[in-house]
């Protein structure tokens, strides 16, 4: 199989993507032949063809779509993978169609526009992480669900023999805009006795947010327990999931691939019932409140549940080697 993989950036010390040149290794070390298209490159070992339109140089946007169109009619391949940008669809899938290069979409989102709408038309398959992505394709046979994709192997090297952290220290991680809705958290901590803090590992997408969740700390006095440290490389992360026992996300309809790295290193994730049936954990809080959140923190439950068998549930339901597997499958045989 020849696959041409269309993503984002390539860059293995990024805060946000460095886990797509993995997916990348996944699909080729699982008998494919694959060349990257990116919009940016960065740090990365060379290790697969990567073509870049540019963005790191400064090209524009006209730049970048001839130079897109200009590598989907030279490079050779029979399977095109677009990771997260359905964008990319817009621009190639009339091409892609008409030579009868089946289309693939990674999607995991619930939100739609005109881009995810021409997909639904020349895909062959949507594929997503969880039930919640996508519910407007929910029925269609093309959204199908394939679980996260978490690099077991990358991660090991970090994993503590015992585990240390306090459990007084909760932690989010993931990029700070406003369908994470982080302010739950923040808010739990005023239902909490004054030794728990929320240290929170992330890049201010959303600028004017991240200015109302400052605001929103002082205006509850919790300055000295919410400390915001802004984004790190995804191999950082190795040292510093370690120091926590318990992580908040309550991102609405999406799974946070953070919760499930997290549990590799025996942090139990805090986050929505929906987030949690589909991740595969066995208990959870009982709603979205801050009190609620809060409730369940302090009952403890969650500490019942060791690191071998939180690492479990993302071997067994979301390893990377699964879900590339599962989607390597379908589209060679262009189904």
């Amino acid at each position: 199989m020849r696959l041409l993989f269309i993503t984002q950036k390539i860059n293995e010390n990024d805060d946000d993507l460095a886990f797509v040149a993995l997916w990348v290794k996944e699909f080729i070390n699982q008998g494919a032949s694959v060349k990257v298209i990116c919009l940016e490159k960065g740090d990365f070992d060379d290790s697969f063809p990567v073509f870049s339109l540019g963005k790191e140089k400064g090209f524009g946007k006209i730049k970048r779509i001839f130079i897109f169109l200009k590598l989907i009619f030279s490079l050779k391949y029979d399977r095109v993978f677009v990771h997260m940008n359905p964008e990319y669809v817009t621009l190639g899938g009339w091409y892609w169609f008409t030579m009868r290069k089946p289309i693939y979409l990674w999607y995991t989102h619930y939100t739609t526009h005109i881009h995810l709408r021409i997909s639904g038309i020349l895909c062959k398959r949507m594929f997503a992480a969880t039930p919640q992505s996508l519910p407007q394709y929910e029925g269609n046979p093309k959204k199908t669900i394939v679980g996260h994709g978490i690099d077991m192997n990358f991660w090991k090297d970090g994993i503590p023999k015992e585990i240390t952290a306090s459990p007084f220290n909760l932690v989010s991680v993931h990029r700070i805009c406003r369908s994470k809705r982080l302010e739950l958290g923040i808010l739990a901590l005023k239902h909490l006795p004054e030794e728990y803090t929320l240290t929170v590992y992330g890049r201010d997408v959303e600028k004017d947010y991240y200015a109302e969740l400052n605001d929103l700390v002082k205006k509850e006095g919790l300055e000295k327990r919410v400390i915001f440290k802004g984004p790190v490389p995804m191999g950082k992360l190795k040292s510093i999931y370690p120091l926590y026992r318990v992580m908040i996300n309550m991102a609405q309809e999406t799974i946070d691939k953070t919760m499930l790295e997290a549990m590799i290193f025996g942090i139990y994730p805090v986050t929505t019932p929906r987030n949690s049936e589909a991740i595969g954990l066995p208990i959870c809080p009982d709603s979205e409140e801050p009190k609620e959140i809060a409730r369940f923190v302090l009952s403890g439950k969650w500490s019942q549940y060791g690191a071998d068998q939180l690492r479990n549930i993302v071997e067994e339901r979301h390893s990377l080697k699964s879900l590339v597997s599962k989607m390597s499958k379908l589209i060679a045989e262009g189904n």
